[in-house]
């Protein structure tokens, strides 16, 4: 929990197949004391599958956006929107474009991370330019945190929240 008083009203809005992304949502929601929304595709891909690498990577690379389950939560009552997602095929998942197509960010002060197991840089760019009228004010990146170590991966988790209540202060 943070020192100041809040003034800022935060979402985390994220996409998690395999655990990662949530790892860090999780971690993150509870620092910036935000309200969290996970995004739930209708036809979800099995994150047990072996093929699960090879369909996402399509549906990215084909620029898919799944239907989501209804939430009720609405993005535009917040000032700052964190968002997550994994990286498939160097680019973000399909559930994080769906969810910018519907709603409007321009006017919102954003920040967001992904989940990666190397060479999330491409993606990032990709994603910095999907959110072109936004104010990205910070952005980061995990390289399998719950494969590799989870303890560090949730230090980078946390300090990296406390940068963003930082920025907020001033």
């Amino acid at each position: 929990m943070h020192r100041f008083i809040k003034m800022t009203k935060i979402l985390v809005v994220y996409y998690s197949l395999t655990g990662n992304t949530k790892f860090i949502a999780e971690i993150i929601t509870e620092i910036l004391d935000a309200d969290i929304l996970s995004l739930k595709p209708i036809k979800e891909l099995n994150p047990d599958s072996s093929f699960k690498y090879f369909w996402g990577g399509f549906q990215t690379l084909m620029k898919r956006k799944p239907t989501l389950e209804e939430y009720d939560i609405n993005p535009e009552n917040y000032e700052l929107i964190v968002l997550g997602t994994p990286v498939w095929a160097w680019r973000y998942s399909p559930p994080l474009r769906t969810f910018l197509e519907k709603h409007n960010l321009s006017e919102k002060k954003v920040a967001f991370w992904m989940c990666h197991a190397g060479q999330g840089e491409k993606a990032m760019k990709r994603f910095k330019k999907a959110l072109n009228e936004s104010e990205v004010i910070s952005e980061n990146s995990f390289q399998d945190p719950l494969e590799k170590d989870t303890e560090k991966a949730k230090e980078k988790a946390i300090q990296w929240a406390n940068e963003i209540l930082r920025s907020l202060e001033g």
